[in-house]
């Protein structure tokens, strides 16, 4: 027999702020990171992680044979959006399917990076309306225990 145990809290609460924080870009707002536990703070890099995998995955010219390079929509989407140097430096290697920047970042930054190119690359495959439906689909899956 097996046993559900609930999602931990931290798991609930770090997952739950990726995906806001990625709304929140989504929406115009240049947020903070929230304040989490450590181990909260590694499920939301983790859960922003897989949101930009699942962006660039739904890319219509998306191809494991080549570089999954943002669409020209994105990197547009991207020009309006104020970054600290060390995160928009992340954000454009990110774009070109390029990480060398991204391991000197904190975690913070790298959690903002992987927020804000998940909703470049979004903006770039979906009507704002559309992006953000689809991301309060997903909150509604994480934010459960």
């Amino acid at each position: 027999m097996t046993t559900h145990r609930p999602a931990d809290a931290d798991q609930v609460s770090g997952e739950t702020a990726a995906v806001d924080l990625v709304l929140a870009y989504l929406a115009g707002a240049v947020p903070a990171a929230p304040a989490l536990s450590p181990l909260a703070a590694d499920y939301m890099e983790q859960q922003a992680s897989g949101l930009l995998s699942g962006a660039v995955m739904l890319d219509p010219d998306f191809s494991l044979h080549r570089r999954a390079v943002m669409p020209p929509a994105g990197l547009a989407w991207l020009e309006n959006l104020p970054m600290a140097k060390p995160v928009a430096a992340a954000v454009h290697a990110l774009a070109g399917d390029g990480a060398d920047r991204f391991s000197v970042l904190s975690q913070e930054e790298r959690v903002m990076a992987l927020a804000i190119s998940t909703a470049a690359r979004l903006t770039a495959l979906y009507p704002p309306d559309e992006a953000q439906r689809r991301l309060h689909d997903v909150r509604a899956v994480v934010s459960q225990p």
